[in-house]
């Protein structure tokens, strides 16, 4: 299997995953911007990177994922999803610039109305 076609198999998993928790998904075909996929949900917007392996991305890409998600009026939610080799898929909301600048994430609605909650 191509490096291509396991990064498309991997983004079809978290399209998948997403929509089964009732978010809209749109898919970035050829991932040539910062995001691979775009999931919309109840008052908010994932911009989501998906890897295989390794959750790590290049700085570059983490800044064009925040500065993305920061330009909305609503809740934008820069996301990495990993799907390790025979593991389940696991992701990390990016809180700022670094490499250690994320939280778990577990991409719910509920989660979503409660962020906002905190924020307030």
């Amino acid at each position: 299997m191509s490096n291509y076609s396991a990064g498309t198999r991997i983004e079809y998993l978290v399209r998948d995953d997403l929509q089964a928790k009732g978010y809209h998904v749109m898919r970035s075909r050829g991932s040539k911007g910062a995001a691979d996929l775009v999931a919309v949900g109840q008052g908010c917007v994932l911009f989501i990177q998906c890897k295989r392996g390794n959750p790590q991305i290049k700085p570059y890409e983490r800044a064009a994922l925040v500065r993305l998600a920061d330009r909305l009026p609503v809740i934008g939610v820069p996301v990495v999803a990993c799907k390790p080799l025979r593991q389940g898929i696991t992701y990390r909301a990016l809180t700022g610039y670094g490499p250690k600048d994320w939280l778990p994430f577990e991409p719910t609605v509920f989660d979503m109305v409660e962020a906002v909650a905190l924020d307030a």
